[in-house]
């Protein structure tokens, strides 16, 4: 084939091909944790609107990159649910059965909610080992749950305090001005976490910065991408924008660093909403850093 796409080497998912594979894309198409936070709902058409702008892209990153067609992936394809809880369940033993299984999985989200059980199924796919995660975003969503309920805000003080992740296995990487509160980041760091925010040194260089942090963890290694902590002008349709944060740029080379990293297991991107873009762009934004992840693990 002289013009191969990513709908040419992604699969579905049956039974031999989940067996074969090296790579589970698995999709969570929910913005209910959005909604209980007080965002702007809208991330529930994510996954699909992602899955279209990939599949139109080409396997090459560049000539000096091996192209794909080493690895075999499949989409799982959406998982539904008749409440948030049900949805998340569902996703946390997806997680839990891929990774036990040694395959490299990609969520897409919806909201950053989706993280708490993704990670969680992770951590049992694991054999309950220790494992590192960094939050790639704008906020530090340690928030109490609201009523009972966990939501958008809430992933990584749940995971914390049910003694999932150690706080000092934790990094917050991005979190920008005035988009957090003393009470959360006192928290965070009282549990043992790094906090790396949004400033002078990140800007200079965000993706050396990031590879600097990554090349020393050994243990399972968890990235979760949330949109937000990409410049609005670059990634509009977000629940959250903001008029600063990363580009585009700095986002594809840090989710290409985290393919090639070797401890990297699972990455997420959460927080895309279609309703609020402008001529796709955050959707497209989001399938190149899915296609520079998997061309990072392709060349490990």
């Amino acid at each position: 084939m002289s013009d191969k796409r990513f709908i040419d080497i992604i699969s579905e998912s049956t039974e031999e091909n989940i067996k074969q594979a090296d790579v589970v894309i698995l999709d969570v198409p929910t913005d209910e944790g959005i909604k209980r936070n007080g965002g702007r709902p809208g991330a529930s058409l994510a996954p699909d609107a992602i899955r279209a702008f990939l599949h139109k892209l080409t396997t090459n990153f560049s000539p000096d990159h091996k192209p794909l067609d080493t690895l075999r992936i499949i989409d799982s394809g959406n998982i539904t649910g008749a409440t948030l809880e049900e949805i998340h369940e569902t996703a946390r033993k997806k997680v839990e059965e891929y990774i036990s299984k040694g395959k490299i999985v990609i969520a897409l989200g919806g909201g950053h909610d989706v993280t708490y059980p993704l990670a969680t199924g992770f951590y049992s796919g694991i054999n309950k080992e220790e494992f590192s995660l960094i939050n790639i975003d704008a906020h530090l969503d340690v928030r109490e749950k609201k009523s009972g309920l966990h939501h958008s805000g809430s992933s990584f003080r749940l995971l914390i305090e049910d003694k999932t992740l150690r706080g000092s296995n934790f990094t917050e990487f991005g979190i920008q001005p005035f988009s957090y509160s003393k009470e959360h980041y006192d928290w965070v760091v009282n549990n043992g976490a790094t906090v790396i925010f949004y400033d002078k040194e990140l800007i200079a260089s965000p993706s050396k910065v990031f590879e600097k942090k990554i090349s020393s963890i050994q243990s399972p290694l968890y990235i979760t991408f949330d949109i937000d902590s990409v410049r609005s002008a670059d990634a509009p349709g977000c629940s959250a924008p903001s008029p600063i944060g990363f580009s585009s740029e700095d986002a594809i080379a840090m989710c290409f660093a985290t393919g090639k990293h070797s401890s990297t297991r699972m990455l997420d991107i959460v927080e895309v909403s279609p309703p609020y873009d402008i001529d796709d762009k955050t959707s497209r934004l989001a399938a190149r850093m899915i296609a520079a992840f998997l061309t990072g693990l392709a060349n490990r």
